[in-house]
C-alpha cells in the first residue's frame, strides 16, 4: 500500500510539470509553447511564451479544440494527429527538420558559385496525389528573371520535399512561388531553401534577386503563409540572425 500511494503522488507530480506549459496550435498547424492558455481581449488572442514574448493574434488562426488535446496529452512540440474523432487521435513524433545545407549545394567552376544542374525530375511513385512541378515566366514587356534562374529555385524546392509547386517570374529581379506544404517543417523548409537562393542569386553569374513572392497552401486548399521576402531578410535568415521560426511570426501575412 506504501509503494502504491508513492506512485500515485509520483504520478501527480508529473502530471502537474506536464501541464504547466499550455500548448497553443495554429490553423495552418504552428504551434507555440506558452506560460497559460490565451486569453482574448478587444477581438485579439494574446499569448504569453515560455520565453515571456507576448504576440497577439486573430482568435480565428488558433485551433483552441486541437490546442487543448495537444496539452493534455503531455506531449509538448509533437503533433497530435486527429483522424476525424476526437477520442481516438493518434500521436505522432515531430520529425527533425531536414538539413537545408545537406539538400541545397552551391560549388565553384572558376568563378562565382554555381548551383549543380538539376536532372530530370522523379516521377511520383504509384499512387500518389502529388503533382508535377509547374513552372512558368510571365511574358510582358522589358526584361524577366531567367528561366534557369526559376529553375533552380524549382530543383531547389524539389530538394527539401515540395513537390507540387507554380513558379513565375513576376520581374527582372523577382518571381513568385506557390507551393503546397502540408506541414509546419515543409513551410520552414520553403523559408530556409528561398533564402539560400536569394543570397547567392540561384548561383548565377549576372543574375539579382531582390524579392520572392511566396504563397504556400495545403492540399485541401487552406492557407500554410504568405510571405514577401527581400534581400535583407534572406541576409538575416542566411546567417541565422534571424529565425525560420522568428521570420513566420514577424512577416506573415494572412
Amino acid at each position: 500500500m506504501k509503494k502504491m500511494l508513492i506512485f500515485a503522488a509520483a504520478s501527480a507530480l508529473f502530471a502537474a510539470n506536464t501541464f504547466a506549459t499550455y500548448m497553443v496550435v495554429m490553423k495552418n498547424g504552428t504551434t507555440y509553447r506558452a506560460k497559460a492558455k490565451f486569453t482574448v481581449t478587444n477581438g485579439k488572442a494574446l499569448i504569453t511564451l515560455e520565453s515571456g514574448q507576448t504576440l497577439q493574434v486573430d482568435p480565428s488562426l488558433i485551433d483552441e479544440a486541437a490546442s487543448d488535446r495537444q496539452t493534455r496529452s503531455g506531449l509538448g512540440d509533437a503533433k497530435v494527429i486527429d483522424l476525424g474523432s476526437t477520442d481516438n487521435a493518434q500521436q505522432a513524433p515531430r520529425q527533425q527538420q531536414p538539413s537545408l545545407g545537406a539538400s541545397i549545394k552551391l560549388r565553384n567552376i572558376g568563378g562565382p558559385a554555381s548551383l549543380p544542374q538539376a536532372p530530370a525530375p522523379t516521377p511520383a511513385p504509384a499512387g500518389s496525389s502529388a503533382a508535377p512541378a509547374v513552372v512558368t515566366s510571365v511574358a510582358a514587356s522589358g526584361a524577366m528573371l531567367t528561366q534557369e534562374a526559376v529553375d533552380k529555385f524549382a530543383k531547389a524546392y524539389e530538394n527539401v520535399g515540395l513537390f507540387e509547386q507554380k513558379l513565375t517570374a513576376t520581374g527582372p529581379h523577382s518571381l513568385r512561388a506557390e507551393l503546397t506544404a502540408d506541414t509546419e517543417d515543409k513551410v520552414f523548409n520553403a523559408i530556409s531553401a528561398t533564402s539560400f537562393l536569394m543570397v547567392r542569386n540561384a548561383g548565377l553569374t549576372g543574375v539579382q534577386i531582390d524579392q520572392v513572392e511566396l504563397f504556400m497552401k495545403t492540399t485541401t486548399g487552406g492557407s500554410s503563409g504568405r510571405f514577401q521576402m527581400n534581400r535583407d531578410d534572406a541576409q538575416a535568415l542566411d546567417s541565422k540572425k534571424l529565425s525560420q521560426q522568428e521570420y513566420f511570426v514577424r512577416r506573415v501575412i494572412y
